[in-house]
């Protein structure tokens, strides 16, 4: 003889605690999201973007590293910017960002812009060398953190570029000027390998 419970709710206590337990983790995503939105809407220099990039590769990869120098430079306009291997340097290039704001006027599409540029360069970083892994990685970090419908994750899947659509950048030549190292760019005090 089959034992019949009395109460017909205990049979579905665990499917119950199974969708509490994803309303939970679906509200602590969204919320998640808002908080990376209104940090890259509202960041004031590379420093504050560079915080981001690091906490959302560690948020949604599980991956860090050491500290890292940030140095602008005036790069051909087809380079946005480059990790070299084996040193703690990004340089990014100064006249684009600069050709950014100059065509955008809007600080929160700069600072996706510059997101997706560094979060790229952070990621080589990181070992993930081949180009085609670290743009799928931007994308899956940038939709992780973001959202879909955010510019930074439509940066991250259409191209940096598609900002500049339209503007003639191969034939816009860029003044050549010394490099600048971007002071207090980390927070850190570890020291660093140039």
């Amino acid at each position: 003889m089959k034992n019949v419970s009395s109460n017909p709710m205990r049979n579905h206590q665990p499917l119950i605690r199974q969708m509490i337990f994803m309303s939970q983790n679906e509200a602590q995503r969204s919320q998640r999201i808002a908080e990376y939105r209104s940090r890259i809407d509202t960041a004031k220099g590379y420093s504050e973007v560079w915080e981001i990039v690091k906490d959302s590769v560690k948020d949604s990869l599980g991956e860090q590293r050491g500290p890292m120098m940030l140095f602008l430079a005036d790069l051909p306009m087809q380079l946005g910017a480059y990790h070299a291997l084996g040193t703690n340097n990004i340089v990014l290039n100064r006249a684009l960002v600069q050709v950014v704001e100059a065509a955008t006027k809007s600080e929160k599409l700069v600072n996706a812009f510059v997101y997706s540029l560094l979060l790229h360069e952070y990621l080589h970083a990181l070992g993930h060398v081949p180009e085609g892994e670290a743009r799928s990685l931007v994308y899956e970090v940038s939709r992780s953190c973001f959202g879909e419908d955010h510019v930074t994750t439509e940066l991250a899947k259409k191209s940096p570029w598609a900002l500049l659509r339209g503007l003639p950048l191969g034939r816009l030549e860029a003044p050549r000027r010394v490099v600048e190292i971007v002071k207090d760019f980390e927070k850190s005090t570890q020291r660093y390998i140039v």
